[in-house]
C-alpha cells in the first residue's frame, strides 16, 4: 500500500476544510431566508425573515432586507443594491435600534458584502419608531402576534 507524505495530505486537508466552510456560508447566506414582503416603494422594497425573529420579554430582534432598483453608495464608498439590517425593536415603548447593517452588491444580500456596519446592543441609541415607516410596518407584524 502506497503512503502518502504529510507534505501531500495537508494542502489537501486544508482546501477540504475551506470547501465545507465555502459551502457552509452559501447555506447561511441570505439568499436561503424566507423573505416576506414588508413595505415597497418606487425606491426600495422591504422584507422581514419570520424565522429570525427572536423574543426576549417586549423585545423582539428580526432582521429585514432592504432591495433597491438601482445601486446606490455604500458608507465606504462602494455600490450596493441590498442591505440586510439586524433590528431590537421594544415592543412596549415604541423603540428600536439598529443593531448591525451589511451592505451587498447585488440584490437579495446576494455578491459581495462592501460594507459593514455593528453597534454595540448596550450603546444608548434607542430611536422612536415614526408612523408611516417601514420600521412602523415591522413592528406591527413583530408585536402583534403573540407567537414571536
Amino acid at each position: 500500500m502506497r503512503h502518502f507524505s504529510t507534505q501531500f495530505l495537508f494542502p489537501i486537508s486544508a482546501f477540504l476544510i475551506r470547501g465545507m466552510l465555502c459551502l457552509t456560508a452559501l447555506y447561511f447566506n441570505s439568499a436561503y431566508a424566507d423573505w416576506t414582503e414588508l413595505d415597497k416603494s418606487d425606491d426600495v422594497t422591504y422584507y422581514w425573515d419570520k424565522d429570525s425573529v427572536k423574543a426576549v420579554h417586549v423585545t423582539r430582534y428580526a432582521w429585514t432586507l432592504a432591495d433597491l432598483p438601482k445601486s446606490s453608495q455604500a458608507p465606504t464608498g462602494d455600490d450596493y443594491q441590498s442591505l440586510l439590517t439586524r433590528w431590537r425593536v421594544h415592543c412596549k415603548t415604541d423603540m428600536f435600534i439598529k443593531i448591525s447593517e451589511s451592505y451587498y452588491d447585488k440584490p437579495k444580500g446576494k455578491g459581495r458584502e462592501v460594507a459593514s456596519l455593528d453597534d454595540p446592543e448596550w450603546r444608548i441609541g434607542e430611536r422612536p419608531i415614526r408612523p408611516g415607516t417601514y420600521v412602523a410596518v415591522l413592528k406591527k407584524q413583530l408585536c402583534s402576534n403573540p407567537g414571536t
